[in-house]
């Protein structure tokens, strides 16, 4: 296999580059064989097309083997969705959370009367999707690259349909149905498909699996009857209608990719720390990349405030706020009340406080107040009441925009 690099040129004025792969032959000698109907995806040449007008009574079209798709080069500023298909990838479909790239590679072959092949071309389409966590709606961007293509062939056609499980359906196939028409060394070809979840109820969830019908014919052969030349399986998107405390909300993620809530340091400062010190030091390991925290909805407390005062404000071990050096002292609890590890007695809480050291928030700064680690189940942590409460506002948006559901496993992470 080899990686194509013609049309690269139009590629990088649209900040997309990937290398594909093909394989180039020569004409094969007719053979005496008898004209029978090909195996596979083919059908007639029209009469008239340029097709049969350079001997061939069959063209056909089939998936070619997946390779590692090498990017060529990088573009400057590809953007998320296309920065995924120019990843060192056999995957036919490679995504994040919040947008995938599904990469189709094609193979074109003319046949004689006698079924001796003539001719070969090779594209590869690529269905880029960006989802919204704040609409059940999204459209993908279709792109179809021209590749290696022999003497005998100077175009290709390719139409593009998609369908969609679930609580979905598009709004109809790239191109509006028609054929686009790939020239042998010519620019790329874009179109789009459209999706629409119906989810709206606030206990709607569906998942949803993408899958696209490829058809085409080589030498521009326009007017070929459609068929299905080619079928490839897209992502699985799941759309939901559960988030938002009062009116639904519909916004859709990809599967298979753990949903995470990040804390900087230098802006949740006392709060991020307290939930590392946790991590780093309590054996449960709360919210790491393999201790993760399961989100928690209680409709009778949907804020979680007797969570909280249980862990803060109720027992014998209530927590005293005023300590030295904190402005506008609060209970910052971890594992958070609205996990389903949150909500302990705040007796079997560990007492922290974090503070600065040179004017940097970091771990080495936290005293231990009450409590011996590491067998404890929570944190209960100083914190000024600011950093409290915008560090409970990022939780709130990481739910919204991740799309975590009651119960869905989350990292939290912890950058500077």
């Amino acid at each position: 296999m080899k990686h194509v690099r013609r049309g690269l040129a139009a590629l990088a004025s649209l900040a997309l580059a990937a290398a594909l792969c093909a394989v180039g032959t020569s004409p094969a000698t007719a053979s005496p064989a008898s004209s029978v109907p090909p195996q596979g995806h083919c059908t007639a040449a029209a009469d008239g097309s340029a097709a049969r007008s350079q001997g061939a009574a069959w063209t056909c079209v089939e998936a070619d083997p997946v390779a590692d798709f090498a990017p060529a080069f990088a573009p400057s500023d590809p953007g998320e969705a296309l920065k995924l298909c120019l990843e060192h990838s056999s995957k036919r479909v490679v995504s994040n959370r919040h947008a995938y790239c599904t990469r189709m590679p094609l193979k074109y072959i003319l046949l004689n009367d006698k079924n001796v092949k003539i001719g070969e071309a090779h594209i590869v389409v690529d269905a880029v999707g960006t989802l919204d966590s704040y609409t059940g709606q999204w459209t993908e961007n279709i792109i179809a690259v021209p590749g290696d293509m022999d003497d005998s062939v100077s175009a290709v056609d390719v139409a593009v349909n998609a369908t969609c499980s679930g609580m979905c359906s598009t709004a109809g196939p790239a191109w509006g149905g028609a054929h686009a028409v790939v020239e042998k060394g010519g620019d790329i070809v874009q179109g789009t498909i459209t999706y629409r979840s119906s989810v709206a109820a606030k206990t709607d969830i569906s998942h949803i699996n993408v899958t696209y019908f490829v058809d085409g014919a080589a030498l521009g052969a326009t007017g070929v009857p459609g068929y299905d030349s080619a079928i490839f399986d897209g992502p699985t998107v799941r759309c939901d209608a559960t988030i938002g405390d009062t009116s639904p909300v519909p916004g859709c993620i990809v599967m298979g990719h753990t949903p995470n809530v990040t804390f900087s340091k230098s802006k949740y400062r006392g709060a991020a720390v307290a939930y590392e010190w946790a991590q780093k030091n309590l054996t449960g390991r709360f919210g790491d990349a393999d201790h993760l925290l399961s989100r928690f909805i209680d409709p009778l407390d949907p804020d979680a405030e007797k969570r909280r005062a249980k862990t803060c404000d109720r027992g014998p071990q209530r927590f005293v706020r005023g300590a030295t050096g904190v402005p506008n002292d609060s209970c910052d609890e971890y594992p958070f009340a609205r996990s389903w590890q949150g909500g302990n007695d705040g007796a079997q809480c560990i007492d922290i406080t974090p503070r600065q050291i040179g004017g940097v928030w970091d771990v080495a700064g936290v005293t231990v107040d009450r409590g011996t680690p590491p067998n404890a189940p929570c944190i209960r942590a100083h914190v000024d009441n600011k950093d409290n409460t915008a560090a409970g506002g990022e939780l709130g948006r990481a739910v919204q925009s991740d799309r975590i559901l009651d119960s869905e496993w989350y990292q939290v992470i912890i950058t500077p």
